[in-house]
């Protein structure tokens, strides 16, 4: 899962790490003076800077710069935090994938001890019925703790205990070696479930801080963004429901713009990573080249096929097969589900069902909701915590950046509603409908 990083660019990026140190109190309105917090302009600024052209000019251009910001910062904060959730996912899998790793082990070992206290048992019977019967038991007890130092290997058991004994013998060696190999796996398994426990720990810890700093800078921008909205039209003579919904027809259009060309060129990179399989796999084949079909059927290899040469007295068991190793981790598919702390609810049909009451809010017929099912099951399974591995695409509607999401609510990383509205919005504006964005994602593979 690839790392996003991230850089934030506002000026107001001290902000948030005063709030961090200090918590709630940072974010308090201006005080009754009329100063404004650190790096925004107070009205008092506005009201000087409208005393001439060149100064409203100037000032209309640094509110505008933070006002970007702002929104740059939500979408890297947004890109940072649905990255730690996908970390955090790969490291809770690991860890789930270890803990089976070590049961399994530990059963397999398990197995292999019982087989081998009972092949212990079984010498130890016959030495009593060989004692019963008045012969000599000293091989048997030669052969006990041969089977206690692992020293059977070399010596000649069927002259110490007979050749029925020698292969009992000789199985219960080769279940002693195989429970010790699975007891050093088993520990080597346990010790690497630590460590994955710990990193699954701290991959948690840095999704919450990255959620944390998503809803510090909602906000924050929810906080500042209206004064600065509100400053830009009285600079401009408009007012401030004007100037907001021309800044959101910006930020769509920019949310559009970077979304086509980012999920453009995933798509580009998936096409070529098949491509570049589909050739090798060729390759491979004419390497390979035919197998030829066996001239008949052919009967399974014995379990202990016997050598050519003359079988020595007491051979040494071949070595136990080793426990199967670690599974091979595949290549992620298109979109992957990680577990976003803080409450997500991945529930495909309740956000089928919520879109589905929508779309008259948008304009549209029920006519419509085939497409749309059609292209978010495409994009995402209707999983509110979807994420292309690629493109960081996220989400039922897969915004991208993600951070585009925070102009429909603050719980975007784990709501489907707030989702499923921005996705709407987005569609209406873009496309005019569903259907219109599903043909779309037909001819080009995304929307």
């Amino acid at each position: 899962m690839p790392l996003f990083v991230t850089k934030l660019k506002s000026p107001v990026l001290g902000g948030l790490l005063v709030f961090a140190l200090l918590g709630p109190a940072a974010l308090a309105p201006a005080s009754a003076s009329g100063r404004a917090p650190e790096g925004y302009p107070s009205w008092e600024d506005v009201r000087k800077a409208r005393k001439s052209e060149a100064g409203a000019a100037a000032e209309i251009t640094r509110i505008g710069s933070l006002l970007a910001g702002l929104q740059a910062d939500s979408e890297a904060l947004g890109g940072a935090a649905v990255a730690a959730a996908a970390d955090y996912a790969a490291a809770e899998a690991a860890l789930t994938a270890a803990n089976s790793r070590v049961d399994a082990l530990a059963a397999q070992s398990a197995a292999a001890n019982g087989e081998l206290r009972q092949h212990r048992r079984e010498i130890g019977a016959l030495a009593v019925q060989s004692y019963k019967t008045g012969a000599t038991t000293a091989g048997f007890f030669i052969a006990l703790d041969a089977l206690e130092s692992g020293s059977v290997h070399g010596l000649n058991m069927v002259e110490l205990v007979g050749a029925k004994t020698a292969g009992l013998v000789d199985r219960a060696a080769s279940a002693a070696r195989v429970a010790s190999s699975l007891g050093e796996q088993e520990k080597a398994a346990r010790s690497e479930r630590e460590n994955l426990s710990r990193e699954a720990g701290a991959r948690l810890a840095g999704a919450r801080s990255a959620q944390d700093a998503v809803a510090r800078h909602i906000a924050e921008e929810q906080q500042h963004g209206g004064q600065l909205t509100a400053q830009l039209a009285s600079l401009k003579g408009t007012t401030a429901a004007v100037e907001g919904e021309f800044r959101q027809g910006q930020a769509a259009l920019a949310a559009y713009e970077a979304s086509q060309s980012a999920k453009r060129a995933a798509a580009q990179e998936q096409a070529q990573r098949e491509s570049d399989r589909a050739a090798k796999a060729a390759a491979d084949a004419r390497v390979e080249g035919p197998r030829p079909a066996p001239a008949g059927p052919v009967d399974p290899a014995p379990a202990d096929p016997i050598p050519a040469g003359p079988v020595p007295v007491n051979p040494a068991p071949a070595a136990p097969a080793p426990a199967p190793g670690p599974p091979v981790r595949p290549v992620p598919p298109p979109v992957v589900v990680p577990s976003v702390p803080g409450g997500a609810v991945n529930d495909p049909a309740g956000a089928k069902s919520y879109a589905a009451g929508r779309l008259g809010a948008y304009g549209w017929g029920q006519d419509q909701f085939l497409c749309l099912a059609q292209l978010w099951t495409k994009e995402s399974n209707w999983q509110t915590t979807a994420t292309n591995p690629y493109s960081g695409a996220y989400g039922i509607p897969q915004a991208l950046p993600p951070g585009k999401y925070a102009s429909a609510g603050s719980d975007w990383l784990t709501s489907y509603r707030t989702q499923v509205e921005w996705g709407l919005g987005y569609i209406r504006d873009r496309y005019g409908s569903p259907c219109g964005a599903w043909s779309h994602s037909m001819a080009n593979n995304w929307y």
